[in-house]
């Protein structure tokens, strides 16, 4: 439960210099030395590249190598820090990237428009909680209801067909509005809040800690939860590969299946322990935000029930071919039900 405004408003000078910084770190795999005492089931590679973003959904990163999952997995780990999810596709057809994090929504964009990309999604992540992602306004905005969005600047973190999109389309289909009928300002979320301040925009779409920075510092207020109503419970985030890459290193594949399996574990049944995560997975979040902000709900098994909703949910937008292949996407760890 989200603490009260009260509280939130005692967070203010600890927030207020809330910023999230991505500081990139290049890295190639290795492949493992292959000695006697390598057991068969022991992966092909021994380090491993993961795209992040630093985000409370990519937090499980943190846990599998903090708990020494990785490690019991024969694998060694370096991170690359993305600033949004897009550049996934890039990193993985570049081999700068081995697996890396998604959005469910962006990774059928990608797939869709990416020549040659091929991805597989190897581990789901976090689905919806109430008010993980929303629309925020100034606590003085005339606006009460997204039915007033039309003829608006709306900030969204990248432009095209994503997750803040397509559920603004969603969510107002109701009102007969859509996309097109509002503004969008492409703004990344760590400057949305200043360009609400500002006037430049008349929204946000936001997520953790933003939001509840946004609450403290300037009393902004949500104007509608972007995972409510049809998108309650919504597909957040997953883990994705490429196809060569599965087909190339089975095992390393596996191996990295296995490690996540076990921090989502402990991800979706120990809250305080992924809050005291955070402040070492996001180094500029403080610890007294850690313990505030709204989590999302980790997803212990990979489902292409999932996979499918989502998919479903784009086509009913025209964003995804009727003959799309979901199925080509799943890839499961072996042993898992789907």
């Amino acid at each position: 439960m989200k603490a009260s405004r009260v509280g939130r408003r005692a967070l203010a000078l600890t927030i207020a210099g809330l910023a999230i910084g991505v500081t990139a770190c290049g890295s190639g795999s290795t492949a493992s030395s292959g000695g006697s005492g390598v057991s068969s089931g022991a992966p092909e590679l021994s380090a491993i590249t993961i795209g992040v973003l630093p985000s409370a959904d990519t937090v499980t990163i943190q846990i599998a190598q903090d708990k020494g999952f990785f490690k019991q997995q024969g694998l060694n780990v370096r991170l690359v820090t993305m600033t949004t999810t897009n550049q996934a596709a890039s990193g993985l057809l570049s081999h700068t990237m081995d697996f890396a994090v998604e959005n469910y929504v962006g990774l059928f964009e990608q797939e869709k428009t990416v020549p040659g990309l091929n991805l597989r999604v190897v581990s789901d992540d976090s689905q919806a909680s109430a008010d993980n992602y929303v629309l925020l306004v100034t606590k003085n905005s005339k606006l009460t209801s997204i039915s007033q969005l039309k003829g608006k600047k709306v900030s969204i973190p990248a432009p095209g067909f994503n997750f803040g999109a397509m559920a603004l389309d969603v969510l107002m289909e109701p009102y007969h509005l859509s996309s097109t009928d509002y503004t969008t300002v492409v703004l990344p979320f760590s400057a949305a809040q200043q360009a609400l301040a500002k006037g430049e925009v008349d929204a946000a779409f936001t997520t953790e800690p933003f939001i509840t920075a946004a609450e403290a510092t300037a009393g902004d207020r949500i104007l509608v939860d972007m995972t409510s109503g049809p998108l309650t419970g919504f597909p957040e985030t997953c883990w994705v590969t490429d196809a060569a890459f599965v087909q190339k290193y089975p095992k390393t594949v596996a191996a990295f299946q296995r490690a996540l399996a076990s921090a989502l574990q402990v991800a979706a049944t120990d809250p305080s322990y992924v809050r005291s995560e955070l402040p070492k997975f996001i180094p500029a979040m403080k610890p007294a935000i850690a313990k505030v902000i709204t989590l999302p709900t980790f997803n212990t098994t990979l489902s292409l029930a999932r996979l499918t909703r989502v998919a479903d949910q784009i086509e009913q937008l025209g964003q995804l071919p009727k003959n799309f292949d979901v199925n080509a996407l799943y890839y499961p760890l072996a042993s898992a039900e789907s």
